[in-house]
């Protein structure tokens, strides 16, 4: 976890220096919107929309990874019997009638 972070943060800042370094004005044409600004701004604006997108489209997993792990606990959680959670202690007998601990 901790590379794609230093990644992620490295790519960002390349992003940024590379935007920076564009400072020329350009036109943005999309469907019927038209506007003008720097291609610093367009490209940083581009790249932040590019998260976004990204990060929404990992969220129904996400949102359907987490519903199954408490779904999993849940199950889990019901199905543990009170009584079969016996404990043994050293030198005490275990369910099948041998002596638990150290043999010499």
């Amino acid at each position: 976890m901790r590379f794609s972070l230093v990644f992620s943060l490295a790519l960002a800042i390349v992003a940024v220096i590379f935007a920076l370094q564009n400072p020329q004005p350009m036109d943005v044409n999309l469907l019927f919107f038209k506007t003008s600004g720097s291609t610093a701004l367009i490209l940083i604006l581009t790249f932040g929309f590019g998260i976004l997108v990204g990060l929404l489209s990992t969220l129904p997993k996400q949102l359907r990874t987490r519903r199954k792990l408490k779904e999993l606990q849940r199950t889990q959680d019901s199905s543990e019997d009170p009584s079969a959670s016996s404990t043994f202690t050293a030198g005490s007998s275990s369910p099948s009638g041998e002596k638990s601990g150290s043999t010499s």
